[in-house]
């Protein structure tokens, strides 16, 4: 049997400009998110006219573009000789692949998984002579049989968050619309991130088996809930709050340790609007600028907690932001907050609802869905996402949380919600 997906062409995209050569550093909140590995995702867009640009071609010459003002994204990252990593601005580019499918996008069933289609088809993949663990950035574009296309994402993590990848992806459509530059001018100023002490971290050594699992939040339920948190409590709660509290409860349900046993909830919070002394006003900056809220309580407490006494204990950890920022900022801190629960006993989210993904649009609209696309295997992890166009006003859970053996009671639980 053929394969679904065709890859026609693949090459290195340079900067369409000369750009300055440096060796430049990371910040203190790259380094201590400890997150060096490449995001993976996919985005799924509707169908273009025959006598219209094909995307592929489109976004390449954008890409080239972008690539001028975002000029380390086209570097490498490097390990200096004390051991450190930075980028090295080179210009050796981003790996970039054309691809046709036979596949349409109402083949791909919104993306839902399992996938139609494997993701290593959809996905950049370059050859072994390329290292991915220095590149920072790796697209794909695949026209599919309908007229629509899938644009594959692999961005690095050490050197780009959610809310960067997205004004960069978004620099390169505003590009590939037809403008000559974009529109928020992108800094590096990795210096201006405060720099406290990095505390030594061993790597994970436990791996886990989990299976991958998908839920549809209505909107209509969400929205009932918050309305009862209203009338209980006089205070608003997002949907984020409760897709989570949701989330835990369920999770904390199905896997069953010991009522004694602590269990947490991890997810990261963008800190931008918190560092506005020290970051340009207008925006731009694309590093890694989140700060990791831990929620902990005994399994007891969420096993038999009510969801407005778990929304409740999220709030209560977002509104300690700022105090818990600003103590690591200045060092007062003295375990490392960085280190977070990775074991089974902890969920960690990440919410990509508004970092920007969904308003990236090449010139053919906004994606009709967005996936998240990554295997864990040392922490249990989820995402957050829009549910697929025209209903995008629910929300999708994508994730691998929990071990075949809970995955029935975890399911079971989540439809209590609906």
């Amino acid at each position: 049997m053929s394969s679904p997906v065709t890859k026609l062409a693949a090459e290195l995209v340079t900067p369409g400009e000369q750009t300055p050569c440096a060796t430049l550093p990371l910040s203190s909140l790259d380094h201590a998110m400890g997150l060096r590995f490449l995001v993976e995702m996919i985005a799924a867009y509707g169908r273009h006219g025959p006598e219209e640009e094909p995307p592929a071609k489109a976004i390449k010459g954008a890409l080239s573009k972008a690539l001028v003002p975002y000029y380390p994204v086209a570097g490498r990252l490097v390990v200096t000789g004390e051991g450190e990593l930075q980028v090295a601005s080179t210009g050796d580019g981003v790996w970039f692949v054309e691809a046709t499918s036979r596949y349409s996008l109402s083949d791909l069933k919104d993306l839902e998984f399992p996938l139609a289609i494997p993701k290593e088809e959809l996905l950049p993949c370059p050859p072994p002579s390329i290292n991915q663990r220095q590149m920072i950035l790796m697209l794909q574009v695949t026209q599919l049989r309908c007229g629509g296309f899938i644009v594959g994402v692999k961005f690095n993590h050490m050197v780009l968050d959610g809310v960067g990848a997205g004004q960069l992806l978004g620099a390169i459509a505003e590009i590939a619309r037809g403008a000559a530059c974009p529109a928020v001018d992108p800094i590096w100023l990795r210096e201006a991130i405060p720099s406290p002490r990095r505390l030594p971290r061993d790597p994970p050594t436990t791996t886990f088996s989990f299976v991958r699992s998908q839920w549809e939040f209505p909107l209509e339920s969400i929205n009932k809930f918050k309305e009862e948190f209203m009338r209980e409590t006089s205070h608003r709660c997002t949907t984020f709050d409760v897709a989570a509290a949701v989330l835990w409860r369920s999770r904390a349900r199905a896997i069953n340790l010991d009522l004694r046993a602590d269990v947490h909830l991890v997810f990261p919070a963008n800190v931008r609007p918190f560092l506005r002394q020290l970051l340009p006003p207008e925006g731009g900056y694309y590093g890694n600028c989140v700060y990791c809220l831990t929620v902990t309580a005994t399994s007891e407490e969420i096993t038999r907690a009510p969801l407005m006494e778990i929304v409740r204990l999220i709030r209560e950890a977002k509104a300690s932001l700022p105090v818990k920022l600003a103590e690591w900022a200045v060092g007062d801190f003295k375990d490392d907050p960085f280190r977070v629960p990775i074991g089974y006993d902890a969920l960690n989210l990440s919410d990509w609802r508004s970092v920007g993904f969904y308003e990236v649009d090449y010139g053919w609209g906004p994606p009709h869905c967005v996936a998240a696309l990554n295997d864990h295997a040392v922490f249990a992890g989820g995402i957050i996402l829009r549910r697929p166009a025209p209903n995008q006003g629910g929300v999708r859970f994508v994730g691998q949380v929990v071990s075949e053996e809970h995955e029935g009671v975890f399911l079971e639980e989540m439809e209590k919600f609906t």
